[in-house]
């Protein structure tokens, strides 16, 4: 019995991979690292400088646009005090105060006005109206100056014809603020001002309680307007300059101004921007609108306004994104040069290892007429050289065992040939003498004849192979003797292609049938039939030998599976013939070939035969 020799595991299981593909990753590795590494902390470091500097800059942009704010926002609230010492306009506000006060203790209507009263007012706002237009004209950027007395009465002077249509709603809130600071000026922030409806402008406001220095007594409340465009004409040089945006908010997070002119006079709700500027100033990273930015505060002493400034990331690196596609353009081209030369000398190196290694795979596929040209005495030169000698070694070894091997296996051949099972010559035998006895009948003779053809064929064909057609008379001739035996219940169908020309192993068939016959007949049926089919699978040929008879369970055929790979250790002699058949082909064509067996109880069993076309014209 042969027994297989366990595979001994490798003792590194590394990787293989060819000498040119090694010497090509460590120069890829010497090549990219360096350069590359160099290239992504030069562009990083540029990047930060970049953004760095752009801090620095715009930071101080920012302070001289919020000094130049601050500076506008004081001499708004510096003028708002001038109506305090200018007598005209006081002795106005106090007279208009005397006339409604004296309407107010007569409880009498304080829009209803006699003739001398009208008088009165006309004179009330010649005085006030002259002061205003001077007032107006003070400080550019500024819309009107609106006087209101006690009582709230607004006396004005018009500018552009900008006069505010929402002064008697907005007098409460301004009042309210005014008379809560005791004089000292109020900022507010940004307003939608409507004058008509479809002009609309947006104004920010100073408002003032005026006094009088003498008596300190309350004379009115001052407002001044100022357009937003005063904001604008500050800002508009840090966005040129910067390249984006600028929005500025109040301490209640309204938004007195911004660059798009998107949320003026709304309330702004990203509070996760507005917890990043708890301090006086800085800057961070944020996304505006999907897009990373770069963002700039600070505040104003003066006012308590955060102005933010917000850079895009793409316009901030644009030079440093250029400066990377450039940097990498360069080590690109750098390292690509580098590689090709690299290339070409590992290649150049590898070329006589290369031609080594295909003869050497010429070899594995059986060609042994290689040489390898030996060129120069180095160290190639002095592998070339062993491995010719050892090839010439190996061809006269290869010759000496072709010639043993064919002596061992016609050895092997003539001993599994005496082993096919001479029970059916005994048994055929016996019939004959049955018969004989019984019949006394030209049976015998025939009997007799085709037994006697059977022994020659088997014994005296002097060929190892047959062609198919002489195979399948003999398995005719058999068959009908079985029905001679058993009264005909055997029934045996062959291929009826009549293009199946070629040459197979002698008393390949007659073996598969006989074990069908004796082990796989069915008593309770009235026959059994025998099936050949055959077909092409690749460059094989299969027949299939299938019965209908009792057939095998699963543990019955697992050993049968078992002795045919002679996997038993010890083994009943259940199906001789299979196994001797599986031998011979094995013997004759090679490993992969043989016979398989599928089984069923109660249905039957096939015998699978694969034979190598290669084969199929041998004499």
């Amino acid at each position: 019995m042969k027994r297989r020799m366990p595979r001994l595991p490798s003792r590194l299981a590394i990787p293989a991979s060819r000498m040119e593909t090694k010497l090509a990753i460590v120069f890829l590795f010497l090549i990219i690292l360096p350069i590359g590494l160099i290239s992504y902390i030069s562009s990083i470091r540029y990047s930060d400088t970049i953004e760095k500097n752009t801090v620095t800059y715009a930071t101080q942009l920012t302070d001289r646009m919020m000094s130049k704010l601050d500076d506008y926002m004081l001499d708004m609230k510096k003028i708002s005090i001038l109506p305090s010492y200018l007598a005209e306009l006081k002795d106005g506000l106090k007279m208009s105060n005397n006339l409604y006060d004296g309407k107010m203790n007569r409880n009498e209507d304080l829009t209803d006005l006699s003739p001398e009263e009208q008088t009165r007012t006309i004179e009330i706002q010649r005085k006030i109206g002259s002061n205003v237009n001077l007032l107006n004209n003070i400080k550019s950027g500024t819309n009107s100056f609106y006087m209101f007395d006690r009582y709230g009465h607004v006396y004005y002077e018009t500018k552009n014809q900008r006069i505010r249509a929402d002064l008697s709603t907005v007098y409460a809130e301004w009042s309210e603020k005014a008379y809560a600071a005791h004089g000292t000026p109020v900022l507010l922030s940004t307003q939608e001002v409507a004058n008509s409806p479809n002009a609309k402008r947006y104004v920010f406001t100073v408002v003032r309680e005026l006094i009088d220095p003498a008596s300190y007594a309350r004379l009115g409340v001052i407002a001044l307007d100022a357009n937003i465009s005063v904001i604008e004409n500050i800002v508009k040089d840090l966005d040129t300059a910067t390249k984006g945006q600028t929005m500025i908010i109040d301490n209640d997070g309204k938004v007195i101004y911004d660059s798009e002119k998107k949320y003026l006079t709304q309330n702004w709700t990203r509070n996760d921007l507005m917890e990043l500027t708890n301090n006086s100033h800085g800057s961070f990273h944020s996304d505006m609108d999907g897009e990373p930015s770069l963002t700039i505060y600070k505040q104003s002493s003066e006012t308590g306004w955060r102005v933010l400034m917000t850079i895009p990331q793409e316009q901030l690196m644009e030079d440093a994104t250029l400066t990377r596609n450039f940097t990498i353009i360069s080590a690109s081209v750098i390292m690509i040069f580098a590689l090709l030369i690299s290339l070409v000398l590992v290649f150049a190196l590898t070329r006589p290892m290369r031609s080594l290694v295909k003869l050497m795979k010429e070899v594995q596929t059986g060609n042994m007429d290689v040489v390898f040209p030996v060129v120069r005495r180095d160290e190639m030169g002095l592998v070339g050289s062993a491995f010719n000698r050892m090839i010439d070694r190996v061809k006269t070894l290869i010759s000496d065992i072709v010639v043993m091997e064919k002596r061992k296996k016609e050895a092997e051949l003539q001993s599994l040939q005496t082993q096919i099972n001479p029970h059916f010559i005994y048994n055929t035998l016996e019939s004959i003498r049955m018969t004989a006895v019984l019949n006394d009948d030209n049976e015998v003779g025939e009997m007799t004849r085709l037994l006697g053809k059977l022994l020659r064929y088997s014994i005296h064909a002097g060929t190892e192979t047959v062609p198919l057609e002489q195979e399948w008379d003999h398995l005719r001739m058999y068959v009908q003797l079985l029905n001679y035996r058993y009264g005909n219940r055997f029934k045996l169908e062959l291929p009826e292609d009549s293009e199946i020309r070629m040459n197979v192993m002698k008393l390949l068939f007659q073996p598969i049938v006989e074990n069908a016959v004796y082990h796989g007949m069915d008593e309770d049926k009235t026959g059994m039939t025998i099936k050949i089919e055959h077909q092409l699978e690749g460059t094989d040929h299969l027949f299939r030998v299938m019965d209908d008879g009792v057939g095998m369970d699963e543990d019955k055929l697992s050993q049968l599976r078992a002795g045919l790979r002679e996997e038993l250790a010890e083994w009943d002699g259940h199906g001789i013939g299979l196994r001797n058949v599986n031998e011979r082909l094995k013997l004759r064509y090679g490993e992969p070939y043989g016979i398989g067996i599928e089984s069923e109880p109660g249905v039957g069993t096939t015998v699978i035969v694969r034979i190598p076309q290669a084969h199929m014209k041998e004499e």
